[in-house]
């Protein structure tokens, strides 16, 4: 059976709230100088990202981001 099928819409209102705050944890770590970065703001950084990657990969995700979301998401350059 597809992944897409299996992911509910219930599925893409959670991930959506998550990616939000992980977008938000990017936001914050991408403007601290990498040089002034610590190890767990590195870590924060490399996890968050990741995570939204493997949303964005996600169609049904996609189309339910709000513009903004998008955006902000789109903003982050991953």
């Amino acid at each position: 059976m597809s992944e897409e099928i299996e992911y509910t819409d219930e599925q893409v209102v959670a991930d959506i709230v998550a990616s939000m705050d992980s977008v938000s944890i990017c936001e914050t770590v991408q403007a601290i100088t990498e040089g002034d970065r610590t190890e767990d703001e590195v870590g924060d950084l490399f996890r968050n990202e990741g995570h939204l990657r493997i949303k964005m990969a996600k169609s049904k995700f996609v189309a339910g981001l709000s513009s903004a979301q998008k955006s902000k998401i789109d903003a982050l350059s991953l």
